[in-house]
């Protein structure tokens, strides 16, 4: 990767890995699906009205509009409302850790293509180090263990999440190669603007609060936590996974929880115990070596470029 990658990618897992501090700093009082889909309809409004030419142009008609705004939707928008789901009989880190699992999935995907193209990138090779990331996320992280058969189905729902977002993460590879960076954001923002706010309606809850004030009250918070924090995100997710191979970009489900576990160690200042330290080289080592994988960032039987 260049070196503005490497930058990219490092801001991109801080932003990613800090969401809960700007959230206890900056409390929302709206709930999260019309929270998220006000967030990601900024987004699309800012970004369209940057780069608002391209959308007029003759050639933007070929494009895959509709694909790329249900791959977004997959990516991030279904992901986020399972993993809320999951919630409702899982705690938070055993969701967080199965997200750990993701690199696996995209490796297998990758390797998968490989095989039917005929052609391989040495995506293989990272089955092992990808593993050795998951083996590191369980060992940080103080996951439950279901005491019975009934309790799988939470983290089942969770588990759905993750293969979606990693499916996803290498369709988007794909599509993304047909547009611009502003293009591809800004309708990734409107796709899950759109998503979010149609699940907030069919919840039952999109008749009731919506002129109250506890909502119009926060929506100027809102609004500078949507451009100043999620946007960026946004961007560099895009940016990052239209440049970068799937399985190099993967990295980012082992780098976020992470860098979390650090901030949550560095403010808390807990007692640093071997089975963490061993997980933490673990998972240090698989992004690493995913990351820095002698890989073709363009992969032609991946990509329509």
């Amino acid at each position: 990767m260049t070196r503005a990658r490497w930058a990219g990618f490092f801001v991109l897992c801080l932003l990613g890995a800090s969401g809960w501090l700007v959230d206890q700093a900056w409390p929302s009082a709206l709930p999260a699906a019309p929270r998220q889909g006000l967030d990601d309809l900024l987004i699309a409004v800012v970004l369209g009205a940057v780069d608002w030419r391209s959308f007029g142009r003759g050639e933007a008609r070929g494009r895959p509009w509709v694909r790329l705004g249900l791959g977004s939707v997959l990516l991030l928008g279904v992901p986020a409302t399972l993993a809320g789901i999951a919630l409702g009989g899982a705690s938070e880190i055993t969701v967080a850790a199965l997200f750990g699992l993701a690199p696996v999935i995209v490796v297998v995907l990758v390797v998968g293509f490989e095989s039917g193209a005929g052609e391989g990138s040495g995506a293989r090779a990272l089955l092992m180090p990808s593993l050795a990331g998951l083996a590191g996320i369980l060992l940080v992280l103080p996951v439950e263990t279901p005491a019975s058969w009934r309790e799988i189905e939470f983290p089942g729902i969770a588990l759905v999440g993750v293969l979606t977002a990693a499916a996803a993460s290498v369709w988007m590879y794909r599509l993304l190669g047909y547009f611009s960076v502003v293009e591809g954001a800004a309708v990734c923002g409107a796709a899950n603007a759109v998503y979010f706010l149609v699940v907030f309606a069919a919840s039952g809850l999109g008749g009731a609060g919506w002129g109250a004030g506890w909502i119009w009250s926060s929506l100027g918070v809102e609004a500078v936590k949507a451009v100043g924090f999620d946007l960026p995100q946004v961007v560099l997710l895009v940016w990052l996974l239209r440049d970068l191979a799937p399985v190099r970009f993967a990295a980012r489900f082992l780098v976020i929880p992470l860098l979390t576990v650090a901030e949550g160690f560095a403010l808390m200042r807990p007692e640093v115990s071997l089975r963490a330290a061993g997980g933490a080289a673990l998972v240090g080592f698989g992004a690493w070596r995913l990351a820095t994988a002698r890989l073709r960032d363009e992969e032609s039987w991946l990509m329509l470029r």
